[in-house]
């Protein structure tokens, strides 16, 4: 699983990859963080999370009266020999008749170059209840399937490192280590998630529960019985979209301000995003803070361009945590609306953000 804070061991074994002794070394701490207990490493979080609101909350599918399609790249720390990718896709629409909406999404994780692979598979469902005026909720439900496979030639163990010539003999071939090798290289497991949305038409708050089935992926199938599994990621998230300005740009482009702050947990990871969106019809700009467990890890710039079926968004995560060959983050989310002719219905939320 990628982690998106400084403290995880694999982020520690990509931050030394310029030292093949760092690396190894590190290495052989992830081979034992990996093979003899529970993955705790943080899930894929996007900078860009207006764009990828599925993985965000479940109770965000189907804001969209006509079917929704996004995808996502993120690369992160690229400096390090591309330390984290990930990519995302996803579908989502709005059914009137049910007053319910549907998703499906599929996500891509590579952590290590290849070392840790996570392919995740999710149907979401959500259902939208008015509680007053200008005022409702959505509640929704995931069920995903995981593969995560672990790439055990790529790992160094202390047995392979020799102090004159490292890990490689001079014949050019890796030095033979005696650890014992895992019972099987892939894992397979469900996994359960739910999410609440509360909205109106200037405020809206969130929160979302994944891993509530605490799922406990183990390479080497032993000790499962103590296994506490997957931490459960908790997400708190809040916001608003305030009018700024009236057709400052054209009659119809009005001028937005949208703030909006995240608070992520999981395990003895966590994460606070906060910063604010301007919206200008067909431009918008955005200005992120972020903190991992308490440091300040990255400040995040973002432009998007809108039309009437298409959304397109780029951001920059600059790290300010000590890592200045890290090269940052690159993030690239496309979404576009299928309109099929019907009459897209005219929304009084603030929940356009994520349209």
């Amino acid at each position: 699983m990628q982690s998106n804070g400084a403290e995880s061991p694999g982020f520690l074994m990509l931050c030394c990859v310029k030292s093949s002794r760092c690396v190894v070394l590190v290495a052989f701490l992830l081979s034992g963080f990996v093979l003899s207990s529970p993955l705790r490493a943080q899930d894929p979080v996007f900078s860009q999370y207006t764009m990828t609101p599925l993985q965000l909350n479940p109770g965000l599918a189907g804001l969209s009266g006509n079917a929704s399609l996004t995808a996502a790249y993120r690369n992160q720390f690229p400096g390090f020999n591309n330390a984290y990718t990930t990519y995302m896709a996803s579908w989502d629409q709005y059914f009137k008749n049910i007053n319910s909406g549907a998703g499906f999404w599929l996500l891509a994780d590579d952590a290590g170059d290849g070392l840790l692979k996570t392919l995740k598979a999710a149907l979401v469902y959500s259902i939208q209840l008015q509680l007053g005026r200008d005022f409702y909720t959505r509640l929704g439900a995931e069920a995903a399937f995981v593969q995560t496979s672990l790439n055990r030639d790529r790992l160094r163990f202390g047995d392979q490192i020799d102090d004159a010539y490292g890990t490689i003999s001079p014949g050019g071939i890796p030095y033979p280590t005696e650890e014992i090798a895992p019972g099987k290289n892939t894992v397979m497991y469900p996994d359960v998630g739910m999410g609440l949305v509360v909205y109106g038409r200037e405020l809206y708050a969130g929160m979302s529960m994944r891993h509530l089935n605490r799922p406990s992926p183990d390479f080497l199938n032993i000790n499962t019985a103590l296994s506490e599994g997957i931490p459960m990621r908790w997400v708190w998230h809040a916001g608003g979209v305030f009018q700024v300005f009236r057709g400052l740009f054209s009659r119809s482009a009005d001028v937005r301000i949208s703030p909006s702050v995240i608070f992520v947990q999981q395990g003895v990871f966590n994460q606070i995003n906060g910063g604010v969106l301007f919206d200008a019809g067909m431009v918008s700009f955005g200005l992120n803070y972020r903190l991992a467990s308490g440091n300040s890890e990255a400040i995040i710039g973002s432009i998007g361009l809108r039309t009437n079926k298409l959304r397109i968004g780029y951001s920059f995560d600059y790290t300010i945590s000590g890592f200045p060959l890290s090269g940052g983050t690159h993030e690239i989310g496309i979404a576009y609306k299928v309109i099929d002719g019907s009459r897209e219905p005219a929304y009084n939320d603030c929940l356009q953000i994520f349209r």
